[in-house]
């Protein structure tokens, strides 16, 4: 008898064990100083690839100012921000060389940055779509470097 009670017991602290508890929603991703890696450019994966110096990726800041990387280059700007509007002014880039499929998709990211007209922020992604309504980048947050 005492084995059965141990034995159920066992089995309940178990199942309350965190493992089996309700995970905790994620929280809301903010638009500003949020680290947005970039997952997509015009539909095609945009995954590290050889000769890359450092993630493709923006933070947007408050006072309308981004920093970034294009996976060769660093980048910096400013942008126009409303509800569900984002546009992009003109941006500055560094010159450094790099493998030549890493400069086209660099370059690649730029320009779908300046056809960029609205966004959502669909959970833990960010959704940039140009005038016609047709995604031109996808992110995701991460933590901060």
């Amino acid at each position: 008898m005492v084995r059965y009670l141990f034995i159920f017991l066992f089995a309940f602290l178990g199942a309350c064990s965190p493992r089996y508890a309700a995970q905790p929603e994620p929280e809301a991703v903010a638009l500003f100083r949020t680290w947005w890696r970039v997952e997509r450019i015009e539909g095609r994966p945009a995954e590290f690839i050889r000769g890359q110096r450092r993630d493709m990726h923006i933070i947007l800041y408050s006072s309308r100012t981004m920093v970034g990387a294009g996976g060769c280059n660093q980048i910096n700007g400013s942008f126009r921000h409303s509800a569900g509007v984002l546009r992009f002014g003109p941006i500055a880039s560094t010159k450094m060389m790099c493998r030549p499929e890493v400069m086209a998709r660099d370059r690649a990211f730029v320009a779908a940055l300046g056809k960029a007209r609205s966004y959502v922020i669909d959970g833990r992604r960010l959704k940039l779509y140009d005038r016609a309504g047709r995604e031109v980048l996808r992110f995701m947050a991460v933590k901060s470097r």
